[in-house]
């Protein structure tokens, strides 16, 4: 039935409703999106896949060491997310949480060599079906150019909530997004390891700022709820801050109380580079935490927040070695659907995990094309320069022939230097005898550090040497460990690339000794470090910026930042110094006791220059 109406009585209602829609566009307090009840209310299990840290792994294949390798790459990783997919296809969504453009010289090349085609992860990734990618700390690598081609080059969306503009503290990035699988609203937050701002170059990631992941969930929650997602996933490149205690292998260690400081110990973290657990433990409403940058296999760590619910978070490691595979039952209360019960677990690649057909033919030219450039011949040794723990545990030819690399060239740019650090990054590599390729150049520095010359004093540089031997456990002269890789410390573990070999300076350490006072001298020119003396000194942008929680670099004042990586530097000085000698090249400027060179490798590789 229709009712006649007044102009007047059209006018009025009119200005209600317009007065209506601006209270609430001026109120903060909106009321949260209602759903009308789907038409199947039976419960339902969404999959969530996972990949991480890829770090342009496709093939499995060592483009360092130019040998297959059966345990990683997105190609094999493919064939698993196509068979778990198949399971539930109506219901599954695929993410990557980071470090994807950067970290083999596929990248490399595709990056700095080449950059017109398409990138080689866009291809593969957008063959997957990748509803979202949170950004990593090494995406930034190689400028934003380079990232934002990328970013226009991938078929889903790039999110990074905590990435702000400098300017006026906007988004950078897309924050999240919703996608709705089986009429289920899955909100997906996407947040990056602040550390960015610390190792990257500042020309690099110049107009942007980094804020704290945790305060920032606690911003995108709740507008995350309020816009309709009824499931919450927070997609970080950051990870745990702490490790279980001796037995991070073993998938029940990650389930043990948080709270029990006996069961985990510190990794030595940057201010906020690992709050992944503190965002499960502080952010209501969050469901399931998928994490990265640690590298790690985390099957799944179970979490309580502030209002007594349990968060899931997983870690699928790195380099395509494995993928995580959440599994979330909902359920509808009659308001909104919501997690019931959840599970994860990680699916390793092996041997018995076939490439995917489509992914290998579309980027086979791309890998092919890495090999014949990596493989192209740069130098020549007179003999080998050894590497691994063979070439850590005593004062060695290859680890002065990187500090003389990062020597020359600062004092090419106008910087020179007092000394030098560096560390060899790889337990596999080594610069072979004879004829040296690009490849091998490559193997000895696999990471894409620039160079940094700083002002550093003694009072740094001796808690700097201090810290570095925290890599080793105390030892027993008497009673070496059975091994060379159980020399190193377990509670907790320190990486390779966090044991400095420096050059130019007298030291040496007594590990019989507790850390904190295993540095037995330290002298300059044959004379006492001063803590007040100055010193420039060379090191990776990583390490200048305080990475490894080497903080106390972070006191110093850098003086220089190169635009080339530390490793197209060692390429350039192999072009420019054929036949090189590793006995001509090793000086003896440090000392380890007990030696654990001799005991270790002394009767298969032969008696060490600077063996003590």
């Amino acid at each position: 039935m229709r009712f006649p109406v007044s102009s007047r009585t059209l006018r009025t209602l009119s200005l209600v409703g317009a007065c209506s829609l601006f209270v609430a566009c001026d109120s903060d307090d909106k009321p949260p999106v209602t759903q009308p009840p789907p038409p199947d209310t039976t419960p339902r299990t969404l999959t969530l896949l996972q990949t991480s840290d890829l770090h342009t792994n496709i093939f499995p294949w060592d483009y360092f060491t130019g040998k297959p390798d059966a345990k990683r790459g997105l190609a094999r990783v493919a064939t698993l997310i196509k068979q778990e997919r198949e399971k539930n296809p109506d219901c599954t969504l695929l993410f990557d949480t980071g470090d994807t453009i950067q970290g083999s010289p596929l990248g490399t090349y595709y990056a700095l060599v080449d950059n017109a085609p398409k990138h080689p992860m866009a291809t593969a990734m957008n063959e997957l079906g990748y509803a979202a990618m949170a950004l990593g700390n090494h995406e930034f690598n190689y400028g934003q150019d380079v990232l934002n081609k990328f970013k226009g080059e991938a078929n889903f969306p790039l999110l990074g909530a905590n990435v702000r503009k400098s300017a006026d503290g906007s988004e950078a990035f897309t924050p999240y997004i919703i996608k709705t699988v089986c009429d289920v609203k899955v909100g997906i937050l996407g947040l990056v390891t602040p550390g960015v701002a610390t190792w990257e170059r500042k020309d690099n990631i110049s107009g942007l700022r980094f804020e704290d992941p945790l305060e920032t969930a606690k911003t995108y929650v709740p507008k995350m709820k309020q816009a309709g997602a009824d499931v919450v996933v927070v997609a970080i490149h950051s990870g745990p801050d702490k490790q279980p205690v001796g037995s991070a292998s073993s998938p029940e260690s990650w389930l043990a109380d948080y709270a029990d400081a006996t069961k985990w110990t510190d990794r030595g973290n940057l201010p906020g580079e690992n709050e992944a657990v503190q965002i499960a433990q502080q952010v209501a409403d969050v469901d399931v935490l998928l994490t990265g940058h640690t590298h790690q296999p985390i099957p799944k760590m179970l979490l309580k927040n502030q209002d007594g619910r349990e968060v899931l978070l997983t870690q699928p490691n790195r380099w395509g070695s494995h993928l995580a595979n959440v599994q979330l039952s909902v359920t509808w209360n009659g308001e909104r659907w919501g997690v019931e019960a959840h599970d994860s677990q990680l699916h390793a690649v092996d041997e018995n995990v076939v490439e995917d057909a489509t992914v290998k033919q579309l980027t086979q030219a791309y890998h092919d094309t890495t090999v014949a450039y990596v493989n192209q011949k740069i130098g020549s040794t007179t003999a080998a320069f050894t590497g691994g723990f063979a070439g850590r545990y005593v004062d060695s030819a290859l680890g002065d022939l990187l500090n003389i690399v990062q020597e020359e060239a600062a004092e090419e740019a106008g910087f020179p230097v007092d000394l030098s650090a560096t560390a060899l990054f790889s337990n596999n590599v080594a610069l072979p005898a004879g004829d040296v390729t690009l490849r091998d150049a490559y193997s000895v520095y696999i990471y894409d550090n620039t160079l940094y010359v700083m002002e550093i004093n003694g009072s740094i540089l001796r808690r700097a040497l201090e810290m570095n031997t925290l890599y080793f456990k105390q030892l027993d002269a008497a009673n070496l460990p059975a091994k060379p890789e159980d020399a190193k410390a377990t509670t907790p573990v320190v990486a390779d690339y966090n044991w400095d070999l420096y050059s130019r300076i007298d030291y040496g350490y007594d590990l019989t000794k507790p850390a904190g006072s295993r540095l037995t001298h330290l002298r300059f020119q044959g004379v006492d470090v001063r803590d007040d003396q100055v010193f420039h000194i060379a090191v990776n942008n990583y390490r200048g910026g305080g990475g490894g929680g080497y903080s106390m670099f972070k006191e110093g004042r850098m003086l220089w930042s190169s635009a080339d990586g530390v490793r197209d530097y060692v390429a350039r000085y192999m072009q420019t110094h054929q036949n090189l000698s590793p006995e001509a090249v090793n000086t003896c400027n440090f000392t380890l006791l007990p030696d654990l060179y001799t005991p270790y490798y002394g009767a298969t590789l032969g008696p060490a220059k600077c063996a003590p």
